[in-house]
């Protein structure tokens, strides 16, 4: 009496279910994106490009996209992705007829970050935005590069030489 037998639908539907989701995985889109990583340090000012970065598979949406032709905006370590926050213009570093003044900033100074140079003579308050790091060197320069308008330029190059300079740190 093998007629009068029900038909196999749960293994019928399950089959089915398998072979439905195995198209859907040979056909779904790729959940992951190709994203530059540094490869060498990269400088502030430095472009963005296949000299100095790989192409990485991640997950999508994990990182927001790098404008292809920008440059770095602060110091990019070997290894670290190229984040788009830290992308920019070449000119977008130092404002157009800004003077950059050599000056003692923090550690965690990064480039774009506005910085307040209180000069110490006489009390007065210069903004200014830091233009470069410091370098890793032990042996080399460990002055900062800070932008400053040029009307304040001169005095506040001359406090800094001197060390008369206090430096706030803001957080751009």
């Amino acid at each position: 009496m093998l007629w009068l037998q029900r038909p196999p639908w749960v293994k019928w539907s399950v089959t089915g279910l398998v072979v439905i989701t195995a198209i859907w995985i040979e056909v779904a889109p790729d959940p992951s994106v190709m994203h530059p990583f540094a490869t060498i340090d990269i400088s502030p000012g430095d472009p963005i490009g296949a000299l100095n970065t790989e192409e990485i598979r991640v997950p999508a949406g994990l990182l927001d996209p790098v404008i292809p032709g920008s440059h770095a905006t602060g110091r990019i370590r070997a290894g670290e992705p190229v984040l788009a926050s830290d992308t920019g213009e070449a000119s977008s570093l130092v404002p157009s007829g800004w003077w950059v003044v050599a000056a003692d900033l923090p550690p965690t100074a990064r480039v774009g970050d506005p910085v307040q140079m209180i000069l110490l003579d006489n009390g007065r308050a210069v903004a200014g935005i830091v233009a470069s790091e410091p370098s890793d060197d032990p042996f080399g320069e460990s002055k900062s590069g800070v932008a400053v308008e040029p009307e304040w330029a001169a005095e506040v190059a001359i406090a800094a030489a001197s060390g008369r300079v206090a430096v706030l740190l803001g957080t751009g």
